[in-house]
């Protein structure tokens, strides 16, 4: 009779074993979500996500949030193209303007793409809402500033811009 209760007590022994190892990747997964916005819950950046939409309580004012906060930061960066000539001028002329061509382009696009996301959000079509985002995921800025270097200032923030627009798509894809 002692082996029957032994193996009784190694099988309930086990069986709480099981089940705390089990806990552990849902206690993580929990604090993985601390202080992240449940609309921000998909996004790749959740930290940046969670300050884009604001203290949003429903997915209509996430959504807009988020792509108001995206939409001033690319406004902000296409004005400060005109004033990346001084900062290239260690390039050649024929590199700074193609430079300042494709980041001018770049950055009025990205305006475009977002301003008629919110004007298509309002009339609900989200369709055409993911479509633009999609389409606002530009890097030919990136692309052409590499000649400046990894740690030139306006790369940073273009990159910043791009994982703001994922996190968009990230929001608004959760309807």
């Amino acid at each position: 009779m002692a082996p029957i209760k032994f193996n009784y007590l190694f099988a309930a022994a086990a069986a709480l074993i099981l089940l705390g190892a089990a806990q552990i990747p849902l206690q993580a997964e929990a604090r993985r979500f601390v202080g992240v916005n449940r609309f921000c819950h998909t996004a790749s950046y959740r930290r940046i996500c969670t300050q884009m939409v604001n203290g949003a309580s429903d997915w209509r004012d996430a959504s807009n949030n988020a792509m108001l906060a995206t939409l001033d930061l690319a406004r902000r960066l296409k004005d400060l193209v005109p004033i990346l000539k001084p900062a290239l001028s260690h390039l050649d002329p024929a590199t700074v303007e193609e430079i300042m061509k494709t980041c001018d382009n770049d950055f009025y696009n990205v305006v475009d793409d977002l301003e008629v996301s919110l004007q298509a959000f309002k009339t609900n079509d989200i369709g055409a809402v993911a479509a633009h985002l999609s389409a606002a995921l530009r890097t030919d800025c990136q692309e052409a500033m590499k000649p400046a270097g990894p740690d030139f200032p306006l790369n940073k923030y273009a990159g910043h811009l791009t994982r703001r627009v994922d996190n968009c798509l990230a929001v608004i894809l959760q309807n």
